[in-house]
């Protein structure tokens, strides 16, 4: 599959719990320290990410030899602007590898279905199975990625 050992990420986009960064970051030491992650993939849509990003760059204090990388289904006026800004916050920018003839609407969902294929493990929140989160997280189980929900969710 790939050469390190990578954790991605998916989530509800209307979150309203810091605490989430806390379970999350636990989670990510564990996955550190016990399954060797050294790589972490987010994206940009949502309080989720915006957590789990948190997280991690806590934990780069701890490890400096992890690594996050923000995926990004297409450039946004915002990205181009302030690419130093996020240079800041993430060791890289991955453009998804995804079909240029994807409906815009697709792409967020085909950018996560990216990361899943291309990471060993997904830490997700997901309380309800509709939604971009729900068809990541059942994508990830199709696809034999191990799954952490901090959510209520579970898949059938």
């Amino acid at each position: 599959m790939h050469e390190c050992v990578r954790c991605c990420f998916a989530g509800h986009g209307k979150l309203y719990d810091s605490s989430i960064v806390g379970l999350v970051e636990a989670q990510a030491r564990q996955l550190i320290t016990e399954q060797g992650v050294t790589d972490f993939w987010v994206g940009n849509y949502g309080a989720f990410d915006g957590y789990a990003a948190s997280a991690i760059r806590k934990l780069k204090t701890e490890f400096p030899q992890i690594t996050l990388s923000l995926v990004i289904p297409y450039l946004t006026k915002t990205i181009n602007e302030y690419r130093e800004d996020y240079y800041k916050n993430y060791d890289s920018i991955i453009m998804a590898n995804i079909p240029e003839n994807t409906p815009r609407n697709l792409k967020i969902i085909k950018a996560n279905e990216f990361m899943v294929d291309n990471s060993d493990f997904l830490i997700c929140y997901v309380n309800y199975g509709f939604g971009g989160a729900a068809k990541t997280m059942e994508y990830a189980a199709r696809k034999r990625c191990s799954i952490i929900n901090l959510g209520s969710y579970s898949l059938r």
